[in-house]
């Protein structure tokens, strides 16, 4: 075990040598001993009896004193020597280089029992930790946006300036990102992290990077209530006509102490529409906006939400731009009819091709996302193994068949399907509860009119079927295969259905084409996402589009790919709100950003985990109870504990004794 003696240390070891006064007293006390008073009397036997019986009571109170005098010189000799106690539960020894990383994200908004945001006392945390190291220590400093190199060297004074220009950011790092940033530039030395430590991704390495002494600096709040937006999406993928379409909206909220919230919906700055929510103890909630076909301003969706708690995340903004066009390719024969042609052609939804199954080539196809196959009788081994790579790679076929379909020949591409009765039948109402029909009737009604259609093929693979006749046949199916490939069991000439003069005809078909698109534009994209895609009217290489909102401009990373502009974005200088594309000055578009949803789930502090990740000798955790009271933490860790005090109210106390015993006994 370790002495005493070892862990304490003196800041002016030389008076030690005052220790040799001890034997003051010493001398003092056997002087008091020897020196004697002669006094007559004429009969001094009873004095000698008195003097034996004093003398037996006086010596231990003699002693007492002399002990007393000892330690009250001795403390406080010790006392001018400065004793500091130190062991490793609260030694620190400095770096020459520290790197503080200060997280000034909107999580810290969080408040303190005395109603101050939890990133004022981060702040003033940091300011404590410059202040507890030496003139000449060099400071590196890193916060979320990066708004400074992490090469720049901080003086004390230089660093305390930087950090009051520094304010919170809507955008969180991952530790994984700090410390990457730290070792590229091989920096060694002590390294803070100030955060309230929603995520950890990446500080379970810390204790392998042995030349670092990390310092884990956990700010934590007192009121942890949130509601913010989950998730927003359009319960249909597309808005066309008067399909009917609505904006679903998810509430979270983080505790129970909010069960009622009032929802807002915005076009631009018209308020649209308005609720109240109940949780009804739940953490989640949900409700649909209906959008009415002819609303304008739909690039500029703001949901709000009323909550009194954190206020960063109330507002959430959305963006309905035209969708991303879908490329579509007919194959045609020459008796195939045009009903394809005419519902795709000059639709701001689709960028569509006709080619003729003569005159095909295979970049067509590939570079589709939806091809329609419509009547062809006879099929070239060429086609057959471009539709087979086509599936293959995850695409979308639609096979419309003719009377005379060789069914030898389409077994190649997937297609097992046999003759039918041929006989017209009426198709049956819908399943609604198929999500391929969910948002496609205004009402779901089981007395829906229905079109009818001759039986002439039916699907041996068949894996799924949208729509049946009524006799139980799939008029509409999916076929057991590779990718996405769809079946009509019946050509669509006048006098084979009427399904093509039907209403169910436009939403049946145009949920097929963008069922085949995956990767339509987002409604939102995060402020920490780091690619964005937007669909263009036309490509233009030299093109150079920007991001606009308010005074705000940036021209990002940005390159032009199969008809979209895709954008590499800095999410250090991406803050939630519309921003404009902008190209020569003029808006073509709109996108929105929101927080990451992690910031707005804010937790408490798992202490417990921080604690285990001091198990390794380079991680020390500070603020362990959240009181932010760091710098005195830094400086018994750094200085040690100093004992001065403790010797002097000893040593006074032992003269306060040594006077007791002199005076009353």
């Amino acid at each position: 075990m370790q002495s005493i003696l070892v862990l304490i240390t003196f800041g002016n070891p030389t008076l030690l040598f005052a220790l040799l006064a001890l034997v003051i007293p010493i001398i003092v006390h056997l002087f008091n001993l020897r020196r004697v008073r002669k006094v007559e009397f004429s009969n001094i036997a009873l004095l000698k009896k008195i003097k034996e019986e004093s003398s037996s009571k006086r010596r231990p109170v003699e002693i007492l004193i002399l002990i007393s005098r000892i330690l009250a010189v001795g403390l406080l000799i010790l006392a001018f020597c400065r004793p500091i106690y130190k062991n490793r539960n609260n030694s620190i020894e400095l770096k020459d280089q520290v790197l503080v990383y200060l997280d000034n994200s909107e999580s810290l908004s969080v408040k303190t029992s005395d109603e101050k945001e939890v990133f004022d006392k981060a702040y003033q945390v940091a300011g404590d930790i410059v202040e507890s190291y030496p003139d000449g220590t060099i400071f590196r400093f890193i916060e979320n946006s990066y708004s400074n190199s992490i090469i720049t060297e901080f003086t004390k004074a230089s660093f305390t300036d930087n950090l009051t220009e520094v304010g919170q950011v809507g955008v969180g790092r991952s530790f994984d990102e700090v410390l990457e940033r730290k070792n590229r530039q091989d920096l060694r030395g002590d390294v803070y992290l100030i955060s309230d430590f929603q995520t950890t991704d990446g500080l379970g390495d810390v204790g392998e990077d042995s030349l670092s002494q990390y310092f884990l600096t956990p700010i934590s709040g007192e009121d942890y209530s949130n509601v913010f937006v989950d998730t927003a999406f359009l319960k249909n993928t597309f808005l066309s006509g008067d399909v009917t379409n609505v904006l679903k909206v998810k509430l979270r909220r983080i505790n129970q102490s909010l069960n009622v919230i009032n929802l807002k919906l915005y076009f631009g700055e018209q308020l649209s529409g308005t609720t109240q929510l109940d949780f009804e103890g739940r953490t989640t909630v949900e409700y649909d906006f209906i959008i009415p076909p002819s609303e304008s301003d739909l690039n500029q969706i703001r949901i709000s939400v009323d909550d009194t708690g954190l206020a960063f995340d109330n507002d959430y903004y959305v963006t309905v731009n035209r969708l991303e066009k879908v490329r579509v390719l007919e194959i045609y024969d020459r008796n195939s009819p045009s009903f394809v042609s005419s519902l795709f052609e000059d639709n701001e939804l689709f960028s569509f091709r006709r080619v003729g199954v003569n005159s095909l080539d295979n970049q067509s196809i590939e570079s589709s996302d939806f091809v329609v196959i419509n009547e062809v009788e006879f099929f070239s081994n060429q086609l057959v193994n471009s539709i087979s790579n086509f599936l293959n790679n995850g695409k979308t076929v639609l096979f419309i068949p003719s009377e005379s379909t060789d069914l030898t020949i389409v077994s190649n591409i997937g297609l097992n399907i046999l003759n039918d009765t041929g006989e017209r039948v009426g198709l049956d109402v819908p399943d609604y509860s198929n999500p391929f029909f969910e948002g496609v009737f205004e009402e779901n009604s089981s007395k829906l009119e229905m079109p009818s259609a001759s039986v002439l093929f039916r699907l041996v693979n068949e894996e799924l079927s949208y729509l049946s006749y009524k006799n139980g046949r799939s008029f509409l199916s999916k076929a057991l295969s590779s990718g996405n490939l769809f079946f009509f069991s019946t050509s669509f000439k006048p006098e084979q259905t009427s399904f093509t003069n039907h209403a169910i005809f436009v939403p049946v078909m145009y949920k097929l084409a963008l069922g085949s698109k995956v990767d339509l534009s987002n409604l939102y994209y995060y402020t920490d996402s780091e690619t964005v895609f937007f669909p263009l009217e036309s490509q233009n290489d030299n093109n150079i589009y920007g991001l606009r909102k308010n005074e705000e401009y940036l021209i990002p990373d940005q390159r032009q790919e199969e008809g979209r502009l895709i954008m590499e974005i800095p999410k250090d200088q991406i803050s939630a709100g519309h921003y404009e594309i902008v190209l020569d000055n003029e808006t073509v578009g709109m996108i929105a950003f929101n927080l990451p949803k992690a910031e707005s789930n804010v937790h408490p502090v798992d202490y417990e985990y921080l604690e285990g990740l001091t198990e390794a000798r380079n991680v020390s955790l500070l603020n362990s109870k959240g009181s932010g009271n760091v710098g005195a933490e830094l400086r018994i860790g750094i200085q040690g504990i100093p004992l001065w005090k403790y010797a002097l109210l000893g040593a006074l106390l032992f003269l306060f004794v040594e006077i007791i015993l002199i005076r009353y006994l």
